[in-house]
């Protein structure tokens, strides 16, 4: 609405009118922000060892999240000397630790429980080792930093208990044929994921009074 004061010039009638919008649009946003509505990420160690991987997380309110991964390299190097197949997929319960109001969601520390597993084909020269099945568990801790407007960087290190069933194989024939050597059970206690992943939060708008 502009405002008629008697004797002021035209251009600062005009400064004045764009002085009172701004100062509507400035309380019409400070009565909104944005909250992410789901967050989608890549493991940048994974990615520096030509492993694709991808991540999903769902908020679930401020204190808890849910974040599903994959992972699937599917190479072979150099005439079959060198693979690397690994297809595997987990999930993540995720709670937020620390004064959630006073924080963006999806940010700061957090303590999570996960589980996963999958199968892979790895080999070096002429050994290697095939798995039909693995299974992961374990507890996670992690930090999560915001770098912009829609990106995050997230830092986090699982420990928990590793199972595997294995084939060790010989390659043979100018790499043409497995030769299966032994097979067996492998179990690790200790870290079994570590992540440095980039984060790109897809926000929505949502009015103050109505966040969790």
């Amino acid at each position: 609405m502009l405002i008629m004061i008697k004797g002021m010039p035209d251009i600062r009638l005009l400064l004045f009118s764009l002085y009172m919008l701004s100062g509507c649009l400035f309380c019409a946003h400070a009565q909104e922000r944005r909250s992410p509505a789901l967050a989608v990420k890549t493991n940048l160690l994974f990615d520096a060892a030509l492993m694709p991987n991808f991540e999903v997380e769902l908020p679930l309110g401020r204190r808890w999240s849910v974040n599903g991964e994959c992972m699937f390299p599917w190479w072979t190097f150099s005439g079959n000397q060198y693979c690397q197949q690994i297809l595997s997929g987990g999930a993540e319960a995720r709670c937020w630790l620390g004064n959630r109001r006073r924080r963006l969601p999806l940010s700061g520390h957090f303590l999570g429980f996960y589980a996963g597993g999958g199968k892979y084909d790895l080999q070096w020269l002429k050994e290697g080792y095939q798995g039909e099945f693995f299974i992961a568990s374990g507890v996670s801790y992690g930090y999560c930093r915001h770098i912009g407007r829609n990106f995050n960087l997230e830092f986090s290190l699982g420990i928990g208990v590793l199972r595997t069933y294995y084939r060790h194989y010989h390659m043979t024939d100018h790499y043409r044929t497995l030769l299966w050597q032994n097979n067996g059970h492998y179990t690790w206690i200790g870290p079994t994921k570590a992540k440095i992943s980039l984060v790109w939060l897809l926000n929505r708008k949502v009015k103050k009074g109505r966040a969790r």
